[in-house]
């Protein structure tokens, strides 16, 4: 009797185990719902699709549990233990998870609580900004789940509370030079308020607004620009100025990690920003795209100062470091990059074509594509290696590579650069899996390359080949009249 019993045991359990692991083995995601005792919840900004998530991810070869702790600490810098879990949806575990220590936030001017995530390994990669916040209306618009949101108000009446420190600001967490480098920031914000009132309201506006002056979006705007004035040729260089100035900003923001001057002092944010802060990305871009502007225009032969060039891009730098979102530092490293760009670009403008160079170029992005975790990386690898293709295959004609298109060229680069942008953005807000929006951009950076590189000159080329015959066509008949009306005579 007693083996039977214990033989009866031993396949309960044997039964119990290859269940737990048939269970497990359908789970494909784990989160962690980390919240504190004023029903605040943990929640990420992600890079990719620019939504507001729970820290979590894709369960790899551990457990749930142990991959919803591991995605945390990734992605917020923040040890936490699973203490049970709360929930499941579809193939996905919610787990009740607690802060092993006190979460550091700082109160914000937007309604949530800033959490001090800068050390962690994601941040700047996949992750733009840590908050605590409360399950309202602004999450649920901005969530990435949001059939996860609307279940926050029910689980959070059984959630682990975790410690929480608030603090005024992160001065003790930052070095004595970033604080010194933030007392900057505030001197200059202190300086233009103190102005008189006409003047100050006046000079703010500026600022506000100056920082548009170094949208990367600039980058995309100059390249139908440069296909109407100086062709694919121009265009090529805007695309390799925009290359190498995006992987320098992009690594050098990686390899420093600088915490922006309000991730130290919340009290100095003017406007958003997120990632890391040096060097700063819009003073390069400033610098890169007026210097490209300035160097057109003295090539046309026409009168250029250097006030093209400089203006407009000392606004920026200003305008940044006024904003709160970068230190002095950071501009004066972000006009080093954009200056040294132009000054590169410069003397290889003859091979802007060149199949060797583009090809060198993506050879130099692999290795910031294949070891950190950035995906703009992988976007110039892909880039360059599709424009080498487009460029090898083309064999553009150097006497017509440098023909401006005019405005056919600018209309149609433009029209094809805005409708795979508009489609792209779809995309990320549509699609809820990073590896599918991280495909879809890779995918519509090969296609930018096609469509820059050949589909705008074949297009253009047509137009003005058509308009060329046209003309010619006129020519003769107007030739062919004049001779037989002097033979009538």
């Amino acid at each position: 009797m007693r083996r039977y019993v214990i033989a009866l045991l031993l396949s309960l359990f044997t039964l119990s185990t290859s269940f737990a692991q048939e269970t497990t083995e359908n789970i494909k995601g784990a989160a962690c719902l980390v919240s504190d005792d004023q029903g605040r919840v943990l929640v990420t900004h992600d890079i990719l699709n620019n939504r507001i998530s729970i820290p979590g991810g894709y369960v790899d070869s551990d457990n749930p549990a142990d991959a919803a702790i591991r995605e945390t600490l990734e992605e917020t810098g923040i040890p936490v233990i699973a203490v049970g879990e709360l929930t499941r949806m579809g193939n996905a575990i919610l787990f009740d998870c607690q802060a092993t220590s006190s979460i550091p936030v700082a109160n914000t001017q937007y309604n949530k609580a800033a959490v001090a995530a800068w050390e962690a390994e994601h941040f700047g990669r996949e992750v733009r900004a840590v908050y605590m916040m409360k399950p309202n209306q602004e999450m649920l618009d901005n969530a990435r789940f949001p059939e996860q949101v609307k279940l926050f108000p029910t689980l959070l009446e059984s959630a682990t509370s975790s410690p929480i420190e608030s603090l005024d600001d992160f001065s003790a967490l930052a070095s004595p030079f970033t604080v010194w480098n933030a007392g900057l920031n505030r001197g200059f914000q202190q300086a233009v308020l103190a102005l008189p009132a006409p003047t100050a309201t006046v000079l703010i506006k500026l600022l506000d607004n100056s920082s548009a002056l170094g949208s990367g979006v600039l980058f995309f705007l100059l390249i139908p620009l440069a296909m109407a004035t100086g062709g694919i040729k121009r265009a090529a260089e805007v695309l390799f100025v925009t290359i190498v100035a995006t992987v320098i900003v992009t690594f050098g923001k990686l390899y420093f990690g600088v915490p922006r001057p309000f991730y130290v002092f919340p009290d100095l944010q003017l406007s958003g920003a997120s990632g890391f802060a040096f060097p700063s990305g819009h003073t390069a871009t400033a610098f890169a795209v007026w210097g490209l502007v300035y160097s057109w225009i003295k090539q046309s032969g026409r009168r250029a100062t250097l006030a093209i060039w400089l203006v407009p891009a000392t606004l920026v730098a200003l305008s940044r470091v006024y904003l709160g979102v970068h230190y002095v530092t950071d501009v004066i490293a972000g006009a080093v990059v954009g200056v040294l760009v132009i000054l590169l670009a410069q003397p290889l403008s003859q091979r802007m074509l060149s199949s060797r160079l583009w090809l060198t170029m993506g050879a130099l992005c692999v290795p910031f594509a294949l070891t950190q975790i950035q995906p703009l990386f992988l976007y110039c690898t892909a880039f360059s290696f599709a424009f080498a293709a487009v460029s090898y295959l083309s064999k553009y004609p150097p006497e017509q590579s440098s023909v401006p298109m005019r405005a056919k060229g600018f209309v149609v680069s433009f029209t094809g650069v805005a409708l795979l942008a508009a489609a792209l953005y779809v995309v990320s807000q549509v699609s809820r899996s990073s590896i599918e929006i991280l495909l879809s951009n890779t995918l519509g950076m090969v296609i930018l390359a096609i469509w820059l590189g050949w589909g705008t000159l074949k297009w253009g080329s047509k137009a003005r080949s058509t308009k060329a015959e046209s003309s010619k066509a006129e020519c003769s008949k107007a030739g062919f009249s004049k001779a037989k009306s002097s033979k009538t005579r």
